[in-house]
């Protein structure tokens, strides 16, 4: 007889949502690129995109209360098994070269953690720098394969470290604005605040979406939850408030307390020189700087070990054996593919291993990648969008204990989100128009901007290349099946 399948709380849920979606960083980041503009960015965001998106989740989750495979059975309870595969494979193809770019920030918050300062800096440091994400990157896979039990430990931690970071600027900059009268640092008016709906905003409020999205990663747990489908609904409708209303408190925080001469292009250093403003005004100091790191160590920590799970689990949980083979889907007592998070590892080890062996920094070895498959990290979202307006065109009377108001509505919010989607999908793949037409024109590259022309064909390429190998996979098990 089996084991009896370990359950976590909402409480425990809430957490991993916050450690899949909130990041404070992209609250400097986005403060950094259109200032004050980023508060109604927020707030359009969450009110028009994430908390229906939310819905669109609890319907899905409703409707597949019984799926380990989260995205994978939402998208095939809709669009059918190819288009499943497809959205799942992006959505697990994509994570392995984030954890490329997340092993050595974890590092990096380490050495803030507990040296104050970045120690990695250099290429003198490729080779500890791989070796140390690696076993990193094999650990967190342990604690993958153990179960979801393991996982929220970690995300707990990471969750809370989340909402302390966020929770506690807002809160001690109010302090500083209200309680020691300091004067604030930008001018609040209808001018400032006001987009200006240029590329910079666009391109911003494409990332402010994204920014929003990542909980529909822990639909792998729906069966996990101490009550079922209806708590898993119901926290995830809390938390969509909950983060939505951090980000937009964040950024009206962040210009109460923070110059905006400090923010000028200082993504490198944004969070960590805002946190040392508000650590001044609290007499706090230099040690402001290992808080924070710590703080940003953990949060990193949870993510790794969510990301690490959640894709491989919708993509190899419940695909059919005959795509990859038997021996990658097989799953463990708790739902987890063990031999795809095995393959998974061994795949990551050699990315991580090829600049140690001198092809040059992790950094610039990896750039190239990751502008190649920063269009194909949205494709799953985009399917999953898609699919939901055909369970309520075709499908609309699948059974299922939570749905986002009548048909007719459905339809319509489903579209609104596509529309908002396909503009940050566009503008997240396409350079500014007018740099390409310098470029084509002038022959001219804004000083430290890449060539338009590459950036574009390099996004273009990530999809056609990995979801093409996807595609070819996929009708080599259809001839397989036809000929059986």
């Amino acid at each position: 007889m089996g084991k009896t399948r370990k359950k976590i709380s909402p409480a425990a849920l809430l957490l991993m949502t916050f450690t899949a979606v909130f990041a404070f960083n992209n609250i400097i980041n986005n403060s950094i690129s259109i200032g004050l503009a980023s508060i109604p960015a927020y707030i359009f965001a969450t009110v028009c995109y994430f908390f229906p998106f939310g819905l669109m989740i609890g319907e899905f989750a409703s409707a597949n209360s019984e799926s380990e495979s989260g995205v994978y059975s939402w998208i095939k309870s809709s669009l059918g098994e190819k288009w499943a595969f497809l959205g799942a494979w992006s959505y697990f193809f994509v994570n392995l070269f984030y954890f490329t770019s997340l092993l050595p920030q974890i590092l990096i918050y380490a050495s803030y953690t507990f040296l104050g300062k970045n120690v990695f800096a250099g290429d003198q440091a490729i080779m500890l720098i791989a070796t140390v994400s690696i076993l990193l990157f094999w650990l967190a896979t342990y604690v993958s394969i153990k179960g979801v039990s393991w996982i929220s430990m970690i995300t707990n931690v990471s969750g809370i470290a989340r909402l302390l970071l966020g929770v506690g600027f807002i809160a001690l900059a109010f302090i500083v604005i209200l309680v020691f009268k300091e004067p604030v640092a930008q001018t609040f008016s209808t001018q400032t605040v006001t987009p200006k709906f240029d590329w910079a905003f666009f391109m911003t409020m494409a990332w402010i979406l994204q920014a929003v999205g990542g909980a529909e990663s822990v639909g792998v747990y729906i069966k996990d939850v101490r009550g079922g489908n209806r708590t898993f609904v119901r926290t995830m409708l809390i938390t969509t408030i909950a983060i939505g209303a951090i980000y937009c408190l964040g950024s009206i925080a962040v210009g109460l307390i923070v110059p905006k001469e400090v923010l000028a292009n200082n993504y490198s250093n944004g969070l960590f020189a805002s946190f040392s403003i508000l650590g001044q005004h609290f007499g706090i100091g230099n040690i402001i700087t290992n808080i924070v790191g710590l703080i940003m160590l953990l949060s990193a920590l949870g993510s790794l070990v969510l990301w690490t799970a959640a894709p491989v689990k919708v993509l190899f949980s419940e695909i059919p054996s005959g795509i990859f083979g038997k021996w990658i889907v097989k799953t463990n007592n708790e739902g987890n593919p063990t031999n795809a998070l095995l393959a998974q590892a061994i795949i990551v080890t050699v990315l991580l291993i090829i600049p140690a062996l001198g092809v040059g920094s992790v950094d610039t070895l990896l750039q190239t990648l990751i502008n190649m498959t920063a269009a194909t990290s949205l494709i799953p979202v985009l399917f999953l969008i898609i699919a939901y307006i055909v369970l309520r065109l075709k499908k609309d009377t699948m059974p299922r204990s939570f749905r986002m108001g009548g048909r007719g509505t459905g339809i319509v919010v489903g579209c609104f989100l596509l529309a908002f989607f396909l503009l940050a999908f566009f503008i997240s793949t396409f350079p500014s128009p007018l740099e390409i037409i310098d470029y084509i024109r002038y022959g001219t590259i804004a000083p430290g901007a890449a060539n338009p022309l590459f950036v574009l064909l390099y996004n273009v390429l990530g999809v056609v290349i990995f979801l093409g190998f996807a595609w070819i996979c996929y009708k080599r098990y259809e001839k397989t099946i036809e000929m059986s």
